[in-house]
């Protein structure tokens, strides 16, 4: 259920590559953005993979989510961003952090 989650996530905030913004953080934003699908496939992918193919792809996955967390905070105004995308985004992470730490221990 949170695989579908962040797939519903990451498609809500794909009409916001449209916004016209600065340069660098409209280009960050959408290789970012587009970075983070093949991960999620990835990860679903490793689910009946070996744990440490598991641990790594979830890992890959929640840095990619912290690294657009980051481009949020940076480029919140020129992206338009609400204080709610940012929390929400937040509270997307601290779950995935929680759900990896169980499943992986770290």
């Amino acid at each position: 259920m949170r695989v579908v989650k962040q797939f519903v996530f990451a498609a809500a905030l794909l009409p916001l590559l449209a916004v016209p913004a600065f340069a660098g953080c409209n280009e960050d934003f959408t290789a970012q953005t587009k970075a983070i699908p093949p991960l999620q496939s990835a990860r679903l992918s490793s689910l009946a993979a070996p744990q440490a193919e598991k641990c790594a792809a979830h890992k890959k996955m929640i840095d990619a989510y912290v690294k657009l967390g980051d481009i949020y905070k940076t480029c919140q105004s020129d992206l338009r961003l609400r204080d709610s995308d940012l929390q929400d985004h937040q509270q997307m992470v601290t779950e995935e952090q929680k759900s990896y730490a169980e499943e992986c221990g770290a």
